[in-house]
């Protein structure tokens, strides 16, 4: 009996009990009292989420940031190994393994890129690189880690046209001396390592744009121009002839008593590779013109079109004479370096010569050749205003004297030697455009690694 009084009561208590609740959740129905507290709530928590999602947000982009540090210097070191013959693919991987402190993959390194702007260019590399992990809060909204993929193209452009190279590895490659003004339409540009591989005397003068070395450039600002490119400790500047494996012909001269041929003050005369009436010819038919001994010119002399080789001596261009010639090639050369021939022109000479112009010749816009045996002397060229030489002067172990004077100039001579010196007033340029021969397979600019993409 007393069991089921309790029951009953369990039961009445039960219905009171829900009743009351019933009763206060209609009356928070209409008590605004509460809003704030639950609004609140509902706001921490979206607020959390907010904060939790913008750090992971501010991780991803730092990791961003940080890979694409990793393969723009992993870009450019493949480019620059590339470039110098070296193993591309493990100069990559080396530089971005030193850059990145996070796990990686790399999921492209190609030369030259798959794709974008630089798909046709055999000196540019691609690197991808991705990276990913999973963070606190994003981790709960996302079933896989975000990745993080970054791209990066480098490859050695192009800087400027150089006129002006010296090839030379040590010492100074290119001199500006006394009080020397020069003024250059292009680039000039030493692979020497040496500090100085350029060097501007006190009061000498050098416009010229860029001015490139592999070594220092010693200058002060009076010796160039406001807004000149130097580009000290850059990359070497291609020798732009040596792919042709020019090789000076087979000379018929036995270098005993030879005089060579001398033109006298009074002289008007005319050589022509094809006409045994002229003063040479060639005689063995092979298409080159051989002069032993040397060439020296007091009078005036025009050369036909041709290739002439001058085996000893020195071609020797007197105060007072003239020489002309279209389409020549004149090759220096000789037994040995003590030998060998060299180019002596007077300031008050009269010299018009333009190169060979024949695409389909290896000697195509060569207008004067030194052997690369080299030679013990200095070729002295001193321009005055009657200096004409459009072409290419080729003497890879030779130096080269440069001395010009007011007025002279030349719109298409390109100038590539062991040294060069300048002295004087020089006024050279080497415009692509004016030169009468085909210039499209000449690369006469300095490279610089970039990321162009």
């Amino acid at each position: 009996m007393e069991a089921m009084t309790n029951c009953a009561f369990c039961a009445v208590s039960g219905e009171l009990t829900m009743r009351a609740l019933f009763r206060r959740l209609k009356q928070l129905r209409t008590d605004l009292s509460g809003n704030i507290l639950v609004m609140v709530g509902a706001g921490t928590a979206a607020l959390v989420g907010s904060a939790g999602i913008g750090v992971d947000a501010v991780q991803w982009y730092l990791w961003k940031r940080q890979m694409q540090q990793t393969v723009d210097s992993g870009s450019m070191a493949a480019a620059l190994a590339l470039h110098k013959g070296d193993d591309w693919e493990a100069a990559a991987k080396l530089a971005m393994n030193k850059t990145t402190n996070e796990p990686y993959s790399i999921e492209k390194l190609t030369n030259p890129p798959d794709t974008g702007a630089y798909t046709g260019d055999n000196l540019a590399i691609e690197v991808i690189a991705t990276t990913s992990a999973k963070l606190p809060f994003s981790s709960v909204f996302m079933k896989n880690a975000a990745v993080i993929r970054v791209r990066s193209v480098a490859t050695a452009i192009g800087e400027g046209e150089h006129c002006v190279i010296s090839l030379k590895k040590n010492g100074v490659g290119i001199g500006v001396v006394g009080t020397a003004n020069v003024n250059l339409g292009c680039g000039v540009a030493a692979n020497s390592k040496s500090s100085p591989a350029v060097k501007l005397d006190g009061n000498s003068y050098l416009k010229a744009n860029p001015i490139s070395s592999q070594g220092g450039i010693d200058y002060a600002d009076s010796n160039i121009d406001s807004g000149t490119t130097l580009i000290p400790y850059g990359e070497e500047v291609a020798d732009p002839i040596a792919g042709r494996n020019l090789t000076p012909p087979n000379s018929a001269c036995d270098n005993t008593g030879n005089k060579g041929i001398s033109i006298a003050p009074s002289d008007n005369k005319v050589i022509n590779p094809s006409s045994a009436g002229s003063i040479v010819y060639d005689k063995d038919g092979d298409g080159f013109t051989t002069i032993c001994g040397g060439l020296d010119v007091k009078g005036t002399l025009t050369l036909q079109s041709g290739i002439y080789v001058i085996d000893g001596g020195d071609l020797k261009i007197n105060s007072g004479a003239k020489i002309t010639g279209n389409d020549v090639t004149i090759i220096l050369t000789g037994d040995n370096a003590g030998k060998m021939a060299d180019v002596d022109i007077s300031g008050s000479a009269v010299v018009d010569l333009t190169a060979t112009d024949d695409d389909t010749s290896d000697w195509d816009g060569i207008l004067i050749y030194q052997d690369p045996v080299g030679s013990n002397h200095t070729s002295t060229i001193n321009g005055g205003s009657d200096l004409g030489l459009e072409g290419i002067v080729y003497m890879p172990n030779g130096d080269v004297q440069f001395n010009g004077s007011s007025g002279q100039h030349a719109d298409c001579l390109l100038l590539v030697a062991s040294t060069v010196t300048f002295g004087g007033e020089s006024s050279l340029d080497y415009d692509s455009t004016k030169c009468p021969f085909d210039t499209s397979t000449i690369d006469n600019a300095s490279k610089i690694i970039r990321v162009v993409e």
